[in-house]
Parts: structure tokens; sequence; C-alpha cells
């Protein structure tokens, strides 16, 4: 028997009236296919289907996204600095985590009202309710760390397993390195993305199980190489060049990556050679069955999905898929997640819609940051609850008939089916996973809308805790890691395209030294998101084969937006014969 007759009936009406074929988003213009699967999906979630595109919603998505963002927020009630990830100009207030895990905020709650919008009620709740300031998995160790999976003296990670690591998205398993981006295995190295089992190496994309070289991409099992693309198995390379084991290390010893301007001038050389000789291949997808997307690893029957690992089984264009998810549609961050659509980050879950980093829930909607709750709407800050709408506690015949009065008044309004306002966000919008994750441009940022407020506002860069007066410029950063003096560690500088100060850390300039990595030139904010740039994103295009010109649907890469890129077939085939 349905638990929301009056709703289900609005639904059915609107759900057999869809029809296949070509569709306009209603915010970009951007056209799609509405394909008998995706209605599919609409139809086993009961929800209305989107009047936005799947690239549009996924940059959405993206906005509640934390990206790379490190901030200085107020503890609620007493006014200290913390540093979090929600920016406080959001509206968003926050607690210490271990102090905010103490409490359920059920004695915060709003009295529905069903002749106002929905949305307005929640986010009046929102803005009463303290967040969690870090979300640490597990509490870090002499670090700046924010959602951390236990670091050990590492500095501005997030979602990391490190030790003595700088700078940092989702490095598990690295040590002693910097600037690494959802890469694992990585040890004494520097600037990695997406690679895995590296060792010694500086300059790496989209490689594996290299040891003592620069300058990769797409290189597996190589050593002593500098600049290699599409390499498999290879020792002595320079800019794919074969050469002895003198030749190489002859030419090696003249290039010291210790001098910025030395980095430029061979990070502009590997473009070069990356435009000219490299392929990428149609997605990095590795094992898998019936699986279309990128990054997948052993993904099955996932279609038109991005970023998984472990067992992900029967998902529908959703992003970040770890543990064994199962059976989400448009699903942004499922860890162990199952059965849930248009939910973002909300681990150990089952059959959940439109909710926000909600953990071990279940049956439940609309839901921010609540914890082991069952069949609630709209709550914000809850744990072990269950019937409870805005916070409010409703007998479970009370819940059920309010439900379904609020999801028929949130279809007439034609807001249900639709997460958050992207207004509810409490992320920098342009720093947001929006952005590094999913392509937003400044066009994007302006149709979706979204809170607007300079990185600066509210005190959240921390600027009160620098001498400006002090204040150095990006030009004045020396060019040679030996000219980085102890006189530089806390001196503010000023990066004027970040809008922000930053300032080197002595463990930050010890590590520098100890590797002979120059000194960067730019805030690491900057630096960070050009690191997600340099890799493929959460949004598809439709391209074809350079070798073949057979269709492909692959993802976007901004900084390599005409990159050759060869079908599967065809990058085997040149592997085999140049890797």
């Amino acid at each position: 028997m349905s638990k929301t007759p009056n709703y289900d009936l609005k639904v059915k009406a609107v759900l057999d009236a869809a029809k296949l074929g070509e569709r306009v988003c209603a915010l970009t213009g951007e056209k799609w296919m509405m394909t008998e699967e995706e209605i599919g999906w609409y139809k086993k979630f009961n929800v209305p289907p989107s009047e936005l595109s799947p690239n549009t919603r996924w940059k959405w998505a993206g906005y509640f996204d934390i990206g790379f963002q490190f901030w200085w927020n107020k503890h609620a009630r007493t006014g200290e600095p913390i540093l979090s990830f929600h920016h406080p100009a959001s509206g968003i207030r926050v607690l210490p985590d271990a102090e905010w895990y103490e409490q359920d905020f059920s004695n915060t709650h709003e009295t529905l009202d069903l002749s106002k919008p929905f949305f307005e009620q929640l986010r009046a709740l929102e803005l009463r309710v303290p967040f969690f300031a870090t979300a640490n998995i597990v509490p870090p160790e002499n670090s700046l760390a924010l959602l951390s999976f236990g670091d050990q003296n590492s500095y501005f990670v997030f979602a990391c397993q490190s030790k003595r690591t700088f700078f940092g998205v989702g490095a598990m398993d690295t040590e002693d390195s910097s600037v690494v981006y959802l890469s694992s295995g990585v040890k004494e190295s520097h600037h990695i993305s997406h690679s895995h089992r590296m060792y010694r190496c500086r300059y790496a994309r989209e490689s594996q199980d290299c040891l003592e070289s620069a300058f990769l991409f797409d290189c597996r099992n190589c050593e002593h190489c500098f600049g290699a693309t599409n390499k498999r198995n290879r020792k002595f390379l320079f800019m794919n060049e074969q050469l002895s084991e003198g030749e190489y290390r002859a030419r090696i010893a003249a290039i010291d990556l210790g001098k910025r301007s030395i980095v430029d001038e061979w990070s502009k050389r590997f473009d070069e050679l990356l435009l000219t000789h490299a392929f990428w291949p149609e997605n990095f997808n590795v094992g898998g069955t019936d699986a279309t997307g990128d990054y997948l690893h052993n993904a099955t029957r996932c279609h038109f999905c991005f970023d998984s690992e472990d067992t992900a089984v029967d998902n529908f264009r959703s992003a970040w898929l770890y543990g064994a998810s199962q059976g989400n549609a448009y699903a942004w961050g499922a860890v162990n997640t199952n059965e849930s659509y248009s939910v973002e980050t909300c681990p150990d879950s089952n059959r959940l819609k439109f909710c926000y980093r909600s953990v071990r829930c279940e049956d439940s909607e609309y839901c921010m940051v609540c914890r082991d709750c069952r069949n609630c709407f709209g709550c914000v800050g809850l744990a072990h609850k269950e019937f409870h709408i805005l916070n409010k506690p409703y007998t479970e015949e009370e819940y059920w008939k309010t439900v379904d009065a609020m999801e028929c008044a949130m279809m007439d309004e034609g807001t249900y089916g639709s997460i958050f306002p992207t207004t509810f966000s409490s992320s920098y919008i342009p720093e947001s996973g929006s952005v590094l994750y999913a392509g937003s441009t400044e066009e994007d940022l302006r149709i979706l809308g979204g809170n607007q407020f300079l990185p600066t506002d509210a005190g959240a860069t921390g600027v009160d805790r620098y001498d400006m007066s002090k204040t150095r410029q990006l030009a004045d950063i020396p060019d040679n890691i030996d000219d980085l003096t102890d006189a530089w560690i806390g001196v503010p500088i000023y990066d004027e395209q970040a809008k922000r100060a930053f300032s080197f850390l002595k463990p930050e300039v010890e590590h520098y030294r100890k590797w002979r990595i120059a000194p960067p030139g730019e805030h690491f904010i900057p630096r960070m998101q050009q690191m997600s740039w340099s890799a493929q994103i959460a949004q598809f295009e439709n391209r074809v084969c350079t070798k073949c010109s057979k269709p492909l649907l692959v993802t976007v890469c901004r900084r390599y937006p005409n990159r050759r890129i060869l079908c599967r077939d065809c990058y085997l085939a040149y592997l085999e014969k140049n890797g």
C-alpha cells in the first residue's frame, strides 16, 4: 500500500507522459537525448524527469563538493577561529567535529507551513544548525587536514591518508610528497596526478609503478625517464628518445628542477610533447563489465559514470563511486551507498533522495549532515531519529500524511525532484567541486546562481593572522630553492589571482630543500586547480578516434581540449608498437 498516494498519482501522470528523444536543458540550453534507460531510473525512484541536462546536474551537484578549500570560520558559540571547509560568508556556522558529534540538534526545528515554499523553510533551519567544521574520518595528527583518513605531520591536505605531505587531494598512502592529486602509494614525489605507486617522481600524470622519473604521461613500470608518454617498461628515455644510461645521466645532470624557471621551461616542452606525440585513451577504465564513463575500476553495468573503485554495480550518471555502491542514479560521492538518487556524499546509506553528507541513513529525503536516521524529511544535524520533518518529531501516521502533502505541494511549485538550491552551498563557489571537478565556467556559475561573496569576506582567509605590513609579492619569491632562506618562513605573500595571502611553513621549506623542489610561485589553491584541470573531469562530450574516426563518448579535459584521442582498439595497437 502506498504511503504517499496523492503524490504517487501526480508523479505517475508525469512519468507516463515522459517521451524519448532530444531535450534542451532549461538552464544552459545544452541538448541531450532522453533515453528509455534514463526514464527507467526516474520510474525506479518515483521522481519526475529533470529539466536539466546530465552535465548541468553534475555542475549543480559540484556546488556542494568542497573542492579544495580551507577557511577560517568561527565556533558557533564562542566565536573562536576554526579551520573549516565551510566559508563563513555562506552563513553556515560550525563546531569542532568532536563537539558536533556529541549533539543531535533535535531541539532546533522549524514548524512546517505547507503554504510556504519548502526550501525557504529548510534554508532557515540550515542556518540555525551548526555543521561539523572538518568532517575528519580519522583524527589527524599534527596536521592541517580536512576530511582526513588519518594524516600525520601533513599540511593542507583534503580527503587524504598521508604522512609528511603538503597540498593533497585524495592522496592515499602517501609519504614525504607534495602537490598530489587523486593518487595512491606515492613516496618522496612531487606534483603527481591520477597516478599510483610512484617513487621519487615529479610532474607525472596518469602513470603507475614508476620511479626516479619526471614529466611522465600514461606510463607504466618506467624508471629513470625524463619526458615520456604512453610508455611501458622503459628506462633512460629523454623526451621519448631512447638513450644509453651514460647519455641519460649526463643530460639529467644539467637540469636543475630546484629552479622554478627551469621547471617552467621543461613544463612547456613537455606540454608540446603531449600535444604532438601523446595519445589519450578514450577512457582510463580498468576491468569491469558493461561500464561507460572514465576512471572506472572494476565497475559493472555502470553507465555514464565517473571515478569508481572496488565493486560499483548498476549505477547511472553517478560520480565518485567507492566501496560496494549499487543501484544509484545521479549520485555524487557514493561510498557504500545503495539505491539512492541525487545525493551528495552520503556514505553507508540506503534509499536516500536529495540528501547531503548524511551518514548511515535510510529512507530519507532532503536531509543534511544527519547520521543514523531513517524516515526523515528535510532535517539537519539529527542523530538516531525517525519520523522527523524539519527536525520536528511526528507520529508515523502523521509523518507519511504530511510527507504526501508536502511532496504534492513541491510538485505543484516545480521544486520536487531537484537537489537543494545552489544558495544552500557552504562553498566559495569559484573554488568548489563545480569548477574543479565539473568544469563550470564563469558563465555557468552566473546561470546556476548561488551566493556571491569574495574569498576574503567574513575574515575567511585569516588576513588578521598576518602582519600585512610585511607583505611581499609573488615576484619576490626566489627562483632557486637555494635562495629560499629561513627569512621567508611565515612572511605573508599576496597572490592577486587567488585574492589572498599565504606564507611558507617551516616544515614545507625543509621539504623543498630536502627533495630539491623549486619554490612555488603562487598560492596553493590555483596550483591544485591546475592539477584537477590537467586530468579528465566529470563532464562528457562526443569525439572521434584520431586514427579510425570511430565515434567516442569521452570526458572533458580542460587543459588539453584538443588532445588526440584513440578508441580502445587503436590505443592498444599503438601501445603494442610504440609503448
